[in-house]
């Protein structure tokens, strides 16, 4: 049975080496308490956040800058375009006590790469040496970076990327193997996960279609990585890295799966504490699309609680469609 060592991110110990993926609209401080009540995750990482937009954000009231004591260590992802972004922001990140500073260098999203964000630094080379030299010497933070495959499948480009990314100063490289126009609609290509951590000496962290402990186990194996990152698998089962976790451990655990009810109310506990209203019901609606999955009729659940218009009304209708289904029997697992 593979039991990896911890993680350590420049100074940044992550252990399990087990990390919630940057998510937009999801990696926020609700979904990251749920996540740490059920434990497992090593490292959170936030929602991606525009370099260009956070010095307006006050660290004290930003629902996007909150976190809790229980959502560490924490890295900050931001969203950049130019180099000339960068100082002020991680300004604001390190005035929030965050333990690192990611780069979104992969995000397809069509307005942010016509932005010149995302996955578009990963054709323009130069320009994202610039980015990178100006993040490393701005702060003494850890610092990574979140990649695709890039536009096309050209392994001579991916190298002199990843090269170019630890020459000048990151200290771990987050993988998801998919190409920009890849989506999520076919599977990962894990075998450039670990092309990737026989080129490198820096940590290398291994994302894409990890949805059990099982495919967890298979990702190490299969591909040398460091680390293991999860992102809409940790939304449908908040309690993934728990039964992860104890999947690598020594130990022979038979816990039974938590109730798919209670965390979703639980979830909308933490997002009316941690959310002013106007939020809520939005980020409600965003959650459950991938939570509903637990159920075979999950679109049922998820067309109730989008069309209901309020949180209250979303959580009866819920509570309601919980009463009369039972959850798929590979829900988590």
């Amino acid at each position: 049975m593979i039991q990896p060592d911890p993680l350590y991110i420049k100074n940044l110990r992550v252990d399990p080496p087990l990390i919630l993926a940057p998510m937009s609209g999801l990696s926020h401080t609700a979904l990251r308490q749920l996540i740490a009540e059920y434990g497992g995750c090593g490292l959170y990482y936030s929602e991606m956040l525009s370099a260009r937009a956070l010095p307006l954000e006050t660290p004290d009231s930003s629902p996007w800058l909150r976190s809790t004591t229980r959502e560490r260590p924490i890295i900050y992802q931001l969203l950049v375009s130019s180099a000339d972004e960068l100082p002020t922001a991680i300004e604001k990140i390190e005035s929030c006590n965050g333990d690192g500073l990611d780069l979104n260098m992969g995000c397809t999203t069509a307005l942010i790469t016509k932005r010149g964000g995302g996955i578009s630094l990963m054709k323009d080379l130069k320009r994202a040496e610039v980015i990178v030299k100006t993040s490393r010497s701005a702060t003494s933070l850890p610092l990574t970076a979140k990649i695709r495959l890039g536009w096309t499948l050209d392994w001579d480009t991916l190298k002199e990327f990843c090269m170019m990314l630890q020459d000048n100063g990151v200290d771990a490289i987050s993988v998801h193997p998919r190409l920009k126009q890849d989506r999520f609609k076919r599977p990962a290509r894990w075998e450039y996960i670990g092309r990737i951590k026989e080129l490198i000496d820096i940590p290398v962290i291994g994302n894409g279609d990890v949805d059990s402990p099982e495919a967890a186990m298979r990702m190490f194996e299969r591909t040398g990585c460091d680390a293991v990152m999860i992102g809409r698998a940790a939304v449908r089962c908040p309690w993934l890295f728990r039964q992860i976790a104890a999947s690598l451990s020594s130990h022979v655990h038979h816990e039974s799966l938590p109730e798919p009810p209670d965390a979703y109310n639980r979830f909308v506990s933490l997002l009316e504490t941690s959310f002013e209203p106007e939020y809520t019901f939005p980020l409600l609606k965003r959650f459950t699309f991938y939570f509903a999955k637990n159920y075979a009729f999950g679109h049922t659940l998820w067309r109730l609680v989008h069309n209901a218009g309020s949180v209250a009304k979303a959580t009866e209708l819920a509570n309601e469609f919980f009463s009369t289904q039972t959850p798929s029997p590979t829900n988590g697992a």
